[in-house]
């Protein structure tokens, strides 16, 4: 009979799924200790592309950083779309795939944010389905499953994606891209393996120029991405190890930053620890209640992203508590904290000096309905540890929050 080492697990504490799939992405490469601008010259000759578009945001337009990035690409910069604005709109897509198919590019390089590496997703799907107008990207059947499937499109490559981001949402290291409708303030999620961009470059410096608050909020983003995940009841050993080690850099790094904004050194530990919290999609487990409020909430209320985590989490965490205690006990502990998950995060939340409740971010009341109707067709509702089968259910999470 086996002897258990003093201080050891007991095997019935350490769950794993009964079944599980982990899939490899398209990703090639993530370069990190070189200026964006060197990187990017070396990963353009290794693509062996000639005719580079580039996608940014409206502040990126008359950066130093774009002319950084165009001085580098050099005779290869063939133009740019610097119109990419928040949570996606699905005309900007339409808008940036119509000027890259006219420049007739072969390469995308999107600098910025997960919105603007969501509309290069976007503008690569467009150029590769042929879709010229919003009702067509639109129309994509939303993504449902782990695997995202195929769609009927053309034969032929994909356009390459570098992407070179400048926060820490992480949408870099996906093929899912979420596009919202103008009309209906709602987010369409769409997904697809050769969407996922093929190269990601990190250089802190180009964190520098965003606004702390909008910084640590996208921060807290990546924490969500490793929280839900670790609090899964569908989790599995690799995923747990790579998000236990995100949260702990995280919630290290990041009070680290707002300190000292200027230090580019835990800028960095944010960028790879964000890099570890998206780990987890490669093993298929699926965010639940705080992702899908979040796509909504966003889209609905017009609130970044890293600040729908931020109100959300906590109470996610708490609702879900009677079923998944023993799992939110890993992300207590990933945080260095004995409290309950949720109040753990909550207080990290406020020690950053961000909102940690709805009615901070000037969310009305009597919006809460619709939000809860519309999160239950976004896909994490279905994945949610505690079953969210009803408006009421969806409403009570966020009048937590509230």
């Amino acid at each position: 009979m086996p002897v258990e080492k003093e201080g050891a697990r007991p095997m019935e504490n350490i769950s794993s799924p009964s079944q599980g799939l982990y899939r490899q992405s398209p990703l090639e490469r993530v370069v990190h200790g070189m200026p964006f601008d060197d990187a990017l010259r070396h990963e353009i000759d290794l693509a062996g592309v000639s005719r580079v578009f580039v996608l940014g945001s409206r502040k990126a337009a008359e950066s130093v950083s774009m002319q950084r990035l165009q001085s580098a690409l050099g005779g290869r910069f063939v133009g740019a779309y610097c119109n990419v604005a928040a949570h996606v709109p699905a005309d900007c897509v339409i808008e940036a795939a119509i000027a890259a198919k006219a420049a007739n590019a072969d390469h995308l390089v999107a600098l910025g944010g997960g919105s603007v590496v969501d509309a290069a997703k976007g503008v690569a799907l467009c150029l590769k389905a042929n879709l010229d107008s919003r009702e067509a990207l639109l129309g994509v059947p939303a993504a449902g499953a782990a695997d995202p499937g195929p769609w009927p499109v053309q034969d032929g490559p994909w356009l390459r994606i570098t992407a070179i981001p400048v926060s820490l949402s992480v949408a870099e290291f996906t093929g899912i891209a979420g596009i919202t409708d103008p009309e209906k303030r709602v987010k369409h999620i769409i997904a697809h393996p050769w969407m996922s961009p093929r190269a990601v470059i990190f250089d802190p410096a180009l964190t520098l120029p965003v606004p702390l608050r909008i910084f640590l909020a996208s921060g807290v983003k990546a924490m969500d991405h490793a929280a839900e995940r670790l609090a899964s009841m569908g989790s599995h050993p690799l995923m747990d190890a790579v998000c236990t080690q995100a949260l702990q850099m995280l919630a290290q790094a990041l009070p680290a930053v707002a300190r000292a904004p200027g230090d580019l050194s835990p800028r960095l530990q944010c960028q790879l620890g964000a890099w570890m919290s998206i780990h987890g999609s490669a093993e298929g487990v699926r965010m639940g209640a705080s992702h899908a409020l979040g796509h909504v909430l966003g889209a609905h209320a017009n609130v970044p992203h890293g600040l729908t985590s931020c109100v959300l989490l906590p109470s996610v965490m708490r609702w879900n508590h009677p079923v998944n205690a023993e799992r939110q006990r890993r992300v207590s502990a990933a945080l260095g904290s004995r409290d309950p998950a949720g109040d753990a995060l909550e207080k990290l939340i406020r020690e950053l000096g961000l909102p940690a409740r709805l009615n901070e971010l000037g969310v009305v009341r009597e919006d809460l309905e619709l939000v809860a109707r519309k999160s239950l067709r976004d896909p994490g509702m279905k994945f949610n540890p505690r079953k969210v089968g009803s408006v009421d259910d969806a409403r009570a999470i966020l009048e937590m929050a509230w």
